[in-house]
Formats: structure tokens, sequence, C-alpha cells
């Protein structure tokens, strides 16, 4: 059976480096350190700049993640219409979240981020 070594991988993977928190970053701290602004948008965290959550996919994805939500006749007044009918499409075609499906994802899914491109 094949296995990893570090003796068959290319020179350039070997030299890689993690470098979020490398020399940008640490000059960035210097900077900040004697009273420049600096606004770090490399570390991962759209809304300390900002950035409004994505609501819709948080909700679809709460709902799927916890279908028995769907079944309490109060969460119409908690979720949109649309989180709540996007989320019952999704669990009809993916029967649960965390189910194995084709290696591909979920065939629906893959249908809708299609057409999405296509009418982009």
């Amino acid at each position: 059976m094949p296995s990893l070594q570090l003796s068959k991988l290319p020179p350039n993977v070997l030299a890689t480096k993690y470098q979020v928190r490398g020399a940008v970053y640490l000059a960035a701290q210097e900077l900040q350190r004697k009273g420049r602004e600096i606004i770090f948008t490399s570390v991962g965290n759209p809304h300390g700049l900002g950035q409004v959550p994505l609501t819709f996919v948080r909700q679809v994805i709460a709902l799927v993640a916890a279908p028995f939500l769907l079944e309490d006749p109060a969460i119409a007044a908690k979720f949109p219409a649309d989180a709540i009918a996007r989320a019952k499409e999704y669990l009809a075609d993916l029967k649960s979240l965390g189910a194995y499906t084709d290696s591909r994802g979920s065939c629906l899914v893959r249908q809708q981020v299609a057409e999405f491109l296509e009418r982009r």
C-alpha cells in the first residue's frame, strides 16, 4: 500500500509555510503598537470588519440540523418562510444533515448552484 513519504514530496510542498501569523502580520502588529490604525483582513473575521452575517444561510442550516424545529407551529414566527421552505426542500433531498451523500454532494444543491451560476 502506498504511503506518504517526505522523500516523495516536491520541494515546493516541503517549503510551504503557514503565514497567517507570519511576517506581514507581525509587522502590522508593530505598526499598531506605534499607534497606526490597522485593519486585519487576513485573519478570517469578516464580522469584525463590519460584514453582515449571512442570516438566511444560518437559518437554513439551523433548521436542517434540527429538523424537529419544523414540527413546532411557533417556528413560523421565528424563521422566515423562505428559510423554512428551503430547509424542507433540502431535508427531502438529504434525509438528514450528516448522512452520507454522493461524494460530489447533494444533486439538488449542485443543480441549484449550476442554475445560479448560469443566471449570473
